[in-house]
């Protein structure tokens, strides 16, 4: 590894045990919580009764839609303030006791009474209720470029199938939780979040307070993945509830099993595909239509056909997308939202396409790459695709492809597959402050939270390469709604939207420190130019002459204490650039059937990214092999049902709910492609999406080169390959 390769900042403290995560903040005089759930799918709450609760030991109190009524209405309090009831394990109160097993068995003594209604558990209930959307994600929901229906009817190839992928659970290993109190009018929370500043908004617009009296603490997260936001709200805002009426901290975690309910999931998605192409392999036509599942409660979509819009060249193309209401769990954002069940239908039909027209399925991609951005009609800031598919073909060995079905290793039937992937680059508004002592430490600070993708590293990092100083002397601080203001974690966008701003402090403090030191005769520096000086190994340089001095010393001979500067950053989304930019990749894998028992193993998984500049490439290495490891999860073993009659979510437990071990893991070969862009500050692009998409469709497209088996479901199962589903 190069010297950029900086090791985690806080991973001594969490691979020792002594990481200290807001669930388990102390506090005097704590309470604990448990929520009360209902097992109807859908209806109404006629009444809760507490008066049996009372009775058990250690009872304090209960909250329930009573209380919330106050709040005011909005998405993230309606599922409290309300009395409908719009999936099964709804909570419809809270309980608190002086223990945690007290207060659970308070909650089962609590009796609700409900009036059920007919459900709809499954979308295609209620598919003649389908609506489109205003909106998926930042994108329109329908798109039209050219004739996209007259070029597919005139294809000489076209590809036509519907692709599935299933609804997945979340599941970060540290729980939701938050300990919160209130010290008169002003909340303290401490809570498993993505997103402080935007947590302490929604406090700030349900409880009608101003946001400076309350205070957000999240300074370690033991992963989100798109689900430790607006769906944890309403049960946090229950435990405040209930710290404010019985005047004593509250403690409340999420169970488990709770997880799989209340915080969200990825969309379950039915995707209608049809490529056309021209005899040469070119792309004629591309319609790609989705319809997916929302909550009966609240709206979202993914935009699952939006990046069809971008990925190739292709002058007629339509995309749309569709929601069907159903009484289950509501989905939000999960790690690479959109593009993982969207690219595991592009790209496994373009491996299909490749079967049928002759084409290498490398050749075939790169025959179609779009040399621009065909939808706005913009150029990329910088694109390295076809880099990702030279690189990482030729260290995959992929020239050596056998033949389809032809590869054996003793039981194993040996396939080999690919996937092009992407993701948008874009930024949030940040703000950094930057604090230099006279002894020569460094303390940086940033509202932002890191949820275990290494912002605190890459924060240090950025701050020390910027002042000429090693790593350890910089303390970052982060997580904290006192801090400046920091972005969301979500979107591969936070360390693209810190880089300018902490730019920006650094910059300020290198030319108020260099100009002091060229004023002052008793300096080495004095009379030097500005222009002439730089920051490096603790010192101020010039770069002509041979001199130099630590600034530190700067500082001291003047007396200060210190210095300080803040520097900010503005928000860039995708539909505003003068160039579109999106960081890209190519996922070559080798997998294993046992075509005798349907067993299905990833042996050994490439994968080339290109996403700008990399600060740091064992940080960076890490997210992307943690992407891959989530898309194989995705490809081979999550999948939530539900119970139709009951609506009720089968097999809440990590027993039941499969999820890829050490003992599933391949061997993993990371390429980093760095990119000058010279239309992002510092070329910097996110990376912690682009591994979990395209490796669903790479690992389908080697079954079929295995054992010719063409699956376009997700999760693939034994039964898939066997051909008995």
């Amino acid at each position: 590894m190069s010297d950029r390769s900086v090791p985690r900042y806080e991973a001594a403290l969490k691979v020792t045990g002594r990481a200290a995560y807001e669930g388990e903040v102390p506090a005097v005089g704590l309470l604990h919580a448990a929520l009360v759930e209902v097992p109807i799918a859908r209806g109404d709450v006629v009444a809760v009764d507490a008066s049996e609760a009372e009775r058990t030991s250690g009872f304090a109190t209960m909250v329930s839609y009573a209380d919330a009524e106050p709040l005011k209405p909005s998405p993230a309090t309606a599922l409290i303030r309300d009395r409908a009831v719009h999936f099964a394990g709804q909570p419809v109160a809270l309980v608190v006791a002086d223990t945690l097993s007290a207060a659970r068995d308070a909650a089962r003594a609590v009796r609700v009474t409900t009036q059920a209604r007919p459900s709809v558990t499954h979308m295609a209930q209620a598919l003649n209720t389908a609506y489109v959307p205003a909106m998926v994600g930042r994108f329109p929901s329908v798109s039209n470029r050219g004739d996209a229906t007259a070029a597919l009817a005139d294809a000489d190839r076209v590809v036509r199938h519907r692709y599935e992928t299933a609804a997945n659970i979340h599941h970060p290993l540290e729980p939701h939780a938050v300990v919160c109190w209130w010290e008169g009018d002003k909340a303290v929370v401490h809570t498993s979040t993505q997103a402080v500043f935007g947590t302490r908004a929604m406090i700030a617009h349900a409880f009608n307070m101003p946001p400076a009296d309350i205070r957000v603490i999240s300074r370690l997260l033991g992963g989100g993945f798109g689900c430790k936001g607006q769906l944890w709200w309403p049960w946090m805002f229950l435990a405040m509830l209930a710290a404010k009426k019985t005047g004593r901290p509250v403690r409340l975690e999420l169970t488990r099993a709770q997880m799989f309910r209340l915080v969200g999931r990825r969309q379950e998605t039915v995707q209608d595909l049809a490529l056309g192409f021209s005899t040469n392999g070119c792309l004629t036509g591309i319609a790609h239509h989705v319809t997916a599942q929302s909550s009966t409660h609240a709206e979202y979509s993914d935009a699952t056909a939006v990046y069809t819009r971008y990925l190739y060249a292709c002058p007629n193309v339509t995309t749309s997308h569709l929601l069907v209401r159903t009484n289950e769990p509501q989905p939000v954002p999960m790690r690479a939202p959109g593009t993982a069940p969207g690219l595991f239908a592009l790209e496994s039909a373009m491996d299909e396409a490749a079967v049928r027209l002759g084409f290498d399925p490398v050749d075939l991609r790169v025959r179609n790459f779009a040399d621009h951005d065909q939808e706005a009609g913009r150029p990329w800031s910088s694109n390295s695709l076809r880099d990702c598919y030279c690189i990482g073909a030729e260290r995959f060995g992929w020239a050596r492809r056998p033949a389809q079905g032809t590869a054996v290793d003793g039981r194993w039937r040996i396939g080999w597959g690919m996937a092009s992937t992407m993701y948008p680059a874009i930024r949030q508004a940040a703000k950094v402050r930057v604090q230099l002592a006279a002894d020569g430490a460094v303390l940086v600070q940033c509202g932002t939270q890191d949820m275990g993708s290494g912002t605190y590293t890459a924060l240090g990092q950025i701050t020390a390469d910027a002042l000429g100083v090693p790593v350890d002397r910089v303390t970052v601080e982060l997580g904290d709604t006192v801090l400046p203001d920091g972005p969301f974690s979500g979107g591969s966008q936070v360390t693209a939207s810190i880089f300018p701003a902490a730019a920006a402090a650094t910059a300020k403090l290198r030319a108020t420190i260099a100009a002091m030191a060229i004023a002052d005769e008793a300096s080495p520096l004095a009379g030097q130019r500005l222009d002439d000086l730089e920051f490096r190994d603790g010192s101020i340089r010039s770069r002509s002459g041979n001199v130099g001095e630590p600034w530190a010393n700067v500082l001291a001979r003047k007396g200060t204490e210190g210095l300080e500067a803040e520097g900010e950053s503005g928000a860039t989304q995708h539909p505003d650039l003068t160039a579109t930019s999106m960081g890209y990749g190519a996922v070559f894998v080798e997998i294993g059937v046992n075509a005798g028992l349907g067993e299905i193993r990833v042996r050994r998984v490439c994968g080339a990214f290109a996403a700008g500049r990399i600060l740091n490439p064992l940080l960076a290495r890490s997210q992307y092999v943690g992407g891959l490891v989530g898309g194989i999860g995705m490809a081979l073993h999550e999948r939530t049902e539900t119970d139709r009659a009951t609506g009720r979510m089968l097999g809440e437990t990590l027993a039941d709910y499969l999820i890829p071990t050490h003992a599933d893991m391949p061997e993993f070969d990371i390429a980093l492609i760095e990119e000058d862009d010279p239309h992002l500050p510092g070329s910097v692009k996110g990376i912690g999406m682009l591994g979990t998409a395209g490796i669903q469709a790479a690992i389908a497209n080697a079954v079929f080169h295995a054992v010719g088996k063409r699956v376009r479901s997700l999760p693939i199962r034994i039964e898939d390959v066997l051909g008995r589903r």
